[in-house]
């Protein structure tokens, strides 16, 4: 659904989504799965997958306290699914390297902006009500027989 996408024009659309969901002042409404690709894909391009994992790991949990969402066996912060799509950014990265920065975020949340399921191919349950893989990074299934990517 397009009207889901965040409006991501310019850099100071990017830098402006980024800026309210480090502050915690993005509105809760507003933090997509769209909106977690741009800024996944923001990371991935400024600081390379491990620490784009590692920067998502830090601040969804915060943000997840700033708007009031518990971070627990239920709810709120997901490790799996927050590795899993730094991985995949980071392939779509590797993939377009000649673009610039904003045209990258902007590819990837065309591309999987509105594709939140995506998990799905990979793993042969339910990974987003799994408490362990909630906790801890269970890796996929189909992972290296399935191209991540299509």
């Amino acid at each position: 659904m397009a009207s889901s996408l965040p409006v991501i024009d310019s850099q100071n659309d990017l830098h402006s989504l980024v800026q309210a969901f480090e502050a915690g002042s993005l509105p809760k409404a507003a933090w997509t799965h769209a909106a977690h690709v741009a800024v996944g894909a923001n990371y991935v391009s400024l600081h390379g997958e491990p620490l784009a994992l590692e920067t998502m790991r830090r601040r969804v949990r915060a943000y997840n306290e700033s708007v009031g969402t518990v971070n627990s066996d239920t709810s709120g912060y997901h490790e799996t699914l927050t590795r899993f799509w730094i991985a995949v950014l980071a392939r779509l990265h590797e993939e377009e390297k000649a673009a610039s920065h904003l045209m990258f975020v902007q590819r990837a949340v065309t591309l999987y902006g509105g594709r939140r399921d995506l998990h799905q191919r990979f793993y042969n349950f339910d990974v987003v009500k799994n408490t362990e893989a909630r906790q801890a990074w269970v890796a996929p299934d189909h992972w290296p027989t399935c191209g991540i990517i299509s």
